[in-house]
């Protein structure tokens, strides 16, 4: 299916139980694709145009030099403007052949075919396309919206439960952060999350990203779960996986945003998401590991007394809300989230 979207969107956008060809460019193309995906592309018989590349990312690799060779091969093809890159794989490699298509000939369409629950619910669509720089986190990129987003989850069997798990927490954010406690229940009983779930997940974040292409105002709600998410991510040394890092992240922004005075979710369904993240309390890293992170991040805002940053918190029955709070705020939800998951 095609969702529905306003006729200025820049990304259109469908949902499918399997691969189908009639959706790849008619222009002329080429794949930059996740070597870990290419046997699903091929089993299904999709084309591979000469100059086709399939690469090995992860989130080790998400920086510029690892673009460089992909700017080269283009050139010596060579691609010309009218050309179209077509990225398969996970967030990682969207992100990146997204910023790769921003930097070539100063902007090649390009079309996002993401492979895991994480990036067909959040990296693939909204043009946010970066890598990272030894300071934080995405530091490194631009808007650059595909033309067309291929959400095939065919591609979903063959993920390993770990990813699985970590594209449910982008899932459960966005539950979270429309107040949506059923919704929310429903996406931790869905053995694999149901095509409704990432339908209504999708649309909402196009309509955010629609009225707020720059992020100035309301499309900051996506970041819910991201701020401390980050940071806990980073300082793990990537031992956690992005989504799982958001899930903390999220569970954080609960805890904040009630002691802030927000009204708070349903008791149970915040012990079924400490039960579910308890096994990944080893990782999260001591709050003075944290709060360099927080302190660069790219949403944080120098103030006379330190640093502070526009914090999303979910509350129960009512989208979140967006509050500007020092840095340090995060430190007592840090704390409450050890002890949650002990």
């Amino acid at each position: 299916m095609r969702l529905p979207l306003p006729d200025a969107f820049p990304t259109e956008v469908h949902v499918l139980d399997r691969l189908e060809p009639r959706l790849l460019p008619e222009a002329p193309w080429v794949v930059i694709g996740d070597a870990a995906v290419r046997q699903t592309w091929q089993d299904s018989a999709m084309p591979e145009p000469p100059g086709s590349l399939w690469v090995q990312v992860g989130e080790a690799h998400k920086h510029l030099e690892t673009l460089l060779p992909w700017l080269e091969h283009w050139a010596s093809i060579p691609l010309h403007r009218e050309a179209v890159i077509v990225a398969v794989g996970g967030g990682v490699l969207t992100d990146m052949a997204g910023l790769a298509a921003s930097l070539f000939l100063r902007g090649l369409a390009w079309q996002a075919w993401p492979t895991t629950l994480l990036a067909q619910v959040d990296a693939g669509l909204g043009g946010k396309t970066a890598v990272n720089l030894l300071a934080g986190k995405n530091l490194a990129g631009a808007f650059h919206p595909p033309q067309r987003m291929v959400v095939c989850t065919a591609f979903l069997a063959s993920l390993p439960s770990r990813q699985l798990e970590s594209g449910r927490w982008e899932l459960l954010k966005t539950a979270l952060m429309e107040g949506d406690a059923a919704w929310a229940e429903c996406i931790l009983d869905e053995a694999t999350p149901a095509e409704p779930s990432l339908v209504r997940a999708l649309a909402l974040k196009a309509g955010k990203v629609h009225r707020d292409l720059r992020e100035s105002g309301e499309r900051k709600l996506l970041n819910l779960g991201h701020t401390l998410g980050h940071a806990l991510e980073a300082a793990s040394e990537f031992r956690l996986l992005h989504g799982e890092a958001v899930g903390l992240g999220t569970l954080a922004a609960c805890f904040l945003a009630e002691s802030e005075g927000l009204p708070p979710f349903p008791e149970d369904l915040l012990q079924r998401i400490c039960l579910r993240l308890t096994p990944l309390a080893p990782e999260i890293a001591p709050w003075d590991r944290c709060l360099p992170w927080l302190l660069r991040d790219k949403k944080a805002v120098s103030t006379g007394t330190g640093a502070a940053v526009h914090c999303v918190l979910p509350r129960s029955g009512s989208p979140a809300e967006l509050r500007f709070l020092p840095t340090e705020a995060w430190g007592p939800a840090h704390a409450r989230l050890l002890t949650a998951l002990s």
